[in-house]
């Protein structure tokens, strides 16, 4: 990279967006729309990939029906299109709430939807008690939810490939904040990631996690990837801040090339 367009004057251009959405829901679970129109918005944004990520629990029962409709789509479209669900961790021997049969699913979405501790996923309402009655300090508590996550990666069934969807979406709602994430912290969850090839997704949702715990992760050798987590069609593959956040929280790696 080189500093020319500055130099001549010119503002910087815009990061280019990611052509590859790796979270996206549709009419299978609570996204607005169907798979179609899912899938037309990524060709109208130019995406090369996409992976759908309806949610799923243990007792989802429309597999069948949601691998068949990515099936018969592919045969349809120009966009690389991918079979997933997206899962809650559940504890801190990171379990994951799959259906037994995953047959035809190729992803696996993990998410921190409740937060995970040793007996369960706890609702953030009951970690916020938990830590103003001091029952929880706030440092265990993220290196609990860290630990989850990482022994979920662990944990994601032979034959699918997966990534970590919204890292850290449950802490704001719990009263934290990333502000004590540091790289030895995140070292349990960034060696699951290198040795299973597991991306952290930027999520442009709930634009998480920051840009400096992505580049914590980005310098211990993890992925970044993108993940619009649109519910609606018109959301797929538009990623403003991702692409921005991305771009920072890579930069110094860009700067040596």
């Amino acid at each position: 990279m080189t500093g020319g367009a500055a130099e001549a004057g010119k503002a910087p251009a815009a990061p280019d967006p990611p052509r590859t959405d790796l979270h996206t829901h549709t009419g299978f679970s609570d996204g607005h729309d169907p798979l179609g129109a899912v899938v037309a918005a990524a060709e109208a944004a130019g995406l090369g990939t996409l992976v759908v990520t309806d949610h799923v629990r243990a007792d989802t029962a429309y597999l069948p029906e949601y691998v068949a409709a990515v099936r018969d789509a592919r045969a349809s479209t120009p966009v690389r299109l991918v079979c997933g669900v997206e899962a809650k961790i559940l504890d801190t021997d990171g379990r994951i709430d799959l259906p037994g049969d995953l047959t035809g699913i190729e992803h696996v979405a993990l998410a921190d939807h409740r937060f995970p501790l040793p007996d369960g996923p706890a609702h953030p309402d009951s970690v916020r008690a938990l830590l103003h009655e001091g029952r929880l300090a706030p440092d265990e508590a993220l290196r609990l939810l860290v630990l989850a996550t990482a022994r979920a990666v662990e944990r994601v069934p032979e034959g699918r490939t997966a990534h970590v969807a919204h890292l850290f979406s449950v802490l704001p709602k719990t009263g934290l904040d990333e502000d004590g994430v540091d790289a030895a912290l995140l070292e349990p969850l960034a060696r699951a990631c290198r040795e299973r090839d597991t991306a952290v997704e930027l999520n442009e949702k709930w634009r998480c996690p920051s840009v400096r715990t992505a580049r914590l992760l980005h310098r211990a050798g993890v992925r970044l990837a993108a993940g619009s987590d649109a519910h609606r069609a018109r959301d797929v593959g538009r990623f403003p801040w991702v692409a921005a956040a991305l771009s920072d929280a890579t930069a110094e790696e860009r700067s040596a090339c």
